[in-house]
């Protein structure tokens, strides 16, 4: 069974991917899901620019693939990794 993480160690994971640029293709999922969640949350929060998150349905669809952190992502990614596994 898959564990949740806190919101903060989500937010940590998705916003170190897209830095690197882990997202090469759209994905379908679960609007319900924690990763569409987070997505949603870090479009709303302005760390992300050209990404989209639409949940129409019993699927939602997020494109990650041009996706790249603003300054603020990288501002609040920093404060993320410097607060280590304690992230809550």
């Amino acid at each position: 069974m898959a564990k949740n993480l806190s919101f903060n160690l989500a937010l940590r994971g998705l916003l170190s991917d897209v830095a690197r640029h882990r997202f090469p293709n759209r994905r379908q999922i679960n609007p319900e899901s924690q990763l569409f969640q987070t997505v949603t949350a870090a479009i709303d929060a302005g760390y992300l620019a050209g990404a989209s998150a639409q949940g129409n349905g019993p699927l939602a669809t997020i494109d990650l693939t041009t996706a790249s952190l603003t300054p603020a992502g990288t501002a609040k990614l920093e404060e993320l990794v410097n607060q280590g596994d304690d992230a809550e």
